[in-house]
């Protein structure tokens, strides 16, 4: 993960000396955004952690929970903000205003999301990171809907594109149902039976801020390895591609 975080801010680099007309706005905001997003995902292939296990692979203060979940905070809300611009741009190329309503929409929606994550990080509550999975669906449902009823004004060579970006949406849709919140709803129900004691905001606070667990075994990191590598990899190739559709 190391390696290819290093690739992907090296790859960064090269698509901005690359772009023929930065001056475009949107462009613009697109390259900082996913150089934003492409940075945070490269901190966080360092310095890994798993936030309400209170898990990290270095003894840093740097691997603190609450100082990774800022991070991914920032991160993520970034990526919002590149599909909100994309969807925004479809809308004023078709002139369609439904997609204006769910350009808008996008950015508040995943402030909630990570309102959800940030209350099962402060709680220890896995319930919270299953509804934050869930509205991490629905945006990536309302951008397939915007590229969706882009398609009639597309030349065949786009269209091509926004048929894989298209199966992308439905891709991560599905891994996110299928996998992430099933997963986060056991964990929701062990804890429930198992009796674990959910800790109010301060106390959350103040733990996610000092208490960390190192962790060198794999057999603590394999569950997490398959989310983190395409997270860090492909996620951070969409945000790339962002710039350019």
């Amino acid at each position: 993960m190391f390696a290819v975080s290093v690739g992907n801010l090296v790859l960064w680099g090269l698509i901005v000396r690359g772009m023929h007309d930065p001056s475009d706005a949107y462009v613009a905001q697109q390259l900082w955004l996913s150089g934003i997003f492409a940075a945070a995902c490269a901190f966080r292939s360092v310095l890994p952690r798993v936030d309400l296990e209170r898990q990290c692979l270095w003894d840093s203060p740097l691997s603190s929970i609450f100082v990774g979940r800022s991070v991914a905070t920032v991160a993520e809300l970034c990526f919002a903000a590149q599909c909100a611009l994309l969807v925004l741009k479809l809308s004023t190329l078709t002139g369609n205003s439904f997609l204006h309503v769910v350009g808008w929409l996008i950015v508040p929606l995943i402030l909630v999301a990570q309102a959800c994550c940030w209350f099962a990080v402060i709680s220890l509550n896995h319930l919270g990171h299953a509804i934050e999975e869930i509205l991490w669906s629905v945006m990536v449902c309302l951008v397939a809907v915007g590229l969706w009823l882009s398609w009639g004004h597309m030349t065949t060579g786009i269209r091509v594109l926004s048929g894989v970006g298209m199966v992308a949406c439905a891709g991560a849709v599905l891994l996110m149902l299928a996998v992430d919140v099933p997963m986060y709803l056991t964990r929701w129900r062990q804890g429930k039976s198992s009796g674990v004691r959910y800790l109010p905001v301060m106390e959350g606070l103040k733990d996610a801020l000092q208490r960390r667990r190192v962790a060198h075994r794999w057999s603590e990191w394999r569950p997490e390895v398959p989310w983190m590598s395409l997270y860090f990899s492909a996620g951070v190739w969409v945000s790339f591609c962002l710039v350019f559709a």
